[in-house]
């Protein structure tokens, strides 16, 4: 009997020895998914947070662009609940690919916006963000005058010569 019940556990999948642990599997790969489809069908967007200034009571400093996605019924989705399961895959840069081209975009039709966008240091190597933020500083240079991009700590901390020699890199743009 025992020798049984060792072959049918022994096909489990490694991750879902428990119930927990298969939940929060199965959460993972639904969160891809999400994320993926969002991307594709281009249902995402910037909810505009304003950060005011300490020095001048009701005045705004600038504006902090957080990424959100339209789930499959509609719901907008927090970067929250989704990032911390995207942020080491591919994924994590084509959302952050599409944080700073709606960012970018914003910028353009708004010339006195200033804009901080949030973005992880992974993706300071990535080509097509690269790309995307070149283009935009060599056909606009006011941008680089008005957006602000926030490295998160964590990311920041795997690699801080990247991120030193990136912010070296952007400050004659005024990034």
């Amino acid at each position: 009997m025992g020798s049984r019940h060792k072959r049918r556990f022994s096909d489990i999948t490694p991750g879902a020895e428990s119930p927990l642990n298969f939940a929060l599997a199965q959460r993972d790969r639904n969160t891809v998914a999400m994320v993926r489809d969002a991307l594709l069908h281009k249902q995402t967007l910037l909810a505009y947070q304003p950060i005011m200034r300490a020095s001048n009571h009701g005045k705004v400093a600038f504006y902090e662009g957080l990424m959100r996605i339209i789930d499959e019924t509609g719901r907008v989705i927090p970067a929250r609940d989704f990032m911390p399961v995207v942020e080491d895959m591919e994924l994590g840069r084509e959302i952050d690919v599409q944080a700073l081209r709606m960012g970018l975009n914003a910028l353009r039709q708004n010339p006195g916006l200033r804009l901080s966008i949030n973005m992880s240091a992974r993706s300071i190597g990535y080509k097509t963000w690269n790309q995307v933020l070149r283009r935009a500083l060599r056909q606009d240079e006011t941008l680089g005058e008005r957006l602000i991009l926030e490295i998160t700590e964590s990311s920041a901390m795997l690699v801080p010569e990247l991120v030193s020699d990136f912010m070296d890199e952007l400050q004659p743009h005024g990034v």
